[in-house]
């Protein structure tokens, strides 16, 4: 009987059990993510080889086919992980808790629109199939980010869409991936005047460097014909602090103004 269950236990059945349990499931970039690990054992006793667990978003990415075509494929990445390299024995239906402390990336996407990120726990256990978790994590603007989407709201704009692109080069993103966040006017002095802002945020320590994409509404022939050849596109560039905070209406106010 006892060889019976351990058989069974190599494909799953009657195997361990792992779950992540998180203090808190929403956080900022840069935030720490404090929780436990849960381990149960199964139906024998089974080795523990080691437990890995990892903060993962997803992405989108444009791939060319043999046809010609191009398919978005939707990718994964791991932003951190945290591994617990101790073998250990779980004996059957026995409980064992690990606590963990994890560090958020300054550069993990929002989530907002496509973006998700969750927490993976993998238990590797010897002759048997990986037990996995997976527990999503509700990451919120930090106090920067979201005085910049507060802003732009208070100026008619609003968040319609957002997701993770895969970019060609690396030089100005530490990840494979930007976060755009694309905004349509509603109503304001710039009504009329954009068709979108796109955003981009990077987190420099204690600095939020903002990357906007700003696409022109066509107005006339010439302003046609410019859209048409994706002219009417215009990059502009902002550092923040928080003693920036007071003014930054009046920031982004002006640098939109220089592009209607």
């Amino acid at each position: 009987m006892s060889f019976f269950k351990k058989v069974l236990s190599s494909v799953g059945i009657g195997a361990a059990k792992i779950d992540a349990v998180l203090d808190h499931h929403q956080a900022a970039p840069g935030d720490e993510l404090t929780g436990v690990i849960k381990v149960v054992g199964g139906s024998v006793a089974q080795e523990i080889n080691k437990i890995d667990l990892d903060v993962v978003c997803n992405y989108t990415v444009e791939v060319e086919t043999e046809n010609d075509d191009v398919v978005t494929e939707v990718r994964e990445y791991t932003l951190a992980r945290f591994v617990l390299d101790e073998k250990f024995t779980i004996e059957s239906e026995q409980h064992k808790e690990f606590p963990f402390v994890l560090a958020l990336s300054e550069d993990t996407p929002l989530t907002v629109g496509h973006s998700k990120t969750w927490l993976e726990t993998n238990l590797d256990i010897d002759m048997a199939l990986d037990k996995s978790d997976k527990d999503y994590v509700h990451v919120v603007p930090n106090t920067l980010q979201q005085a910049v989407i507060d802003t732009l709201e208070s100026l008619g704009f609003k968040l319609y869409e957002a997701d993770c692109e895969g970019i060609d080069s690396m030089s100005f993103a530490k990840l494979p991936f930007v976060q755009e966040l694309e905004f349509k006017t509603i109503g304001g002095q710039f009504h009329g005047h954009f068709d979108e802002v796109e955003v981009v945020f990077f987190n420099r320590g204690e600095q939020l460097e903002i990357i906007f994409e700003i696409d022109r509404k066509a107005r006339g022939l010439v302003g046609f014909f410019k859209e048409a050849m994706d002219l009417d596109e215009s990059k502009a560039r902002l550092l923040i602090s928080s003693d920036d905070l007071p003014h930054l209406a009046d920031m982004i106010n002006h640098l939109l103004e220089q592009h209607c």
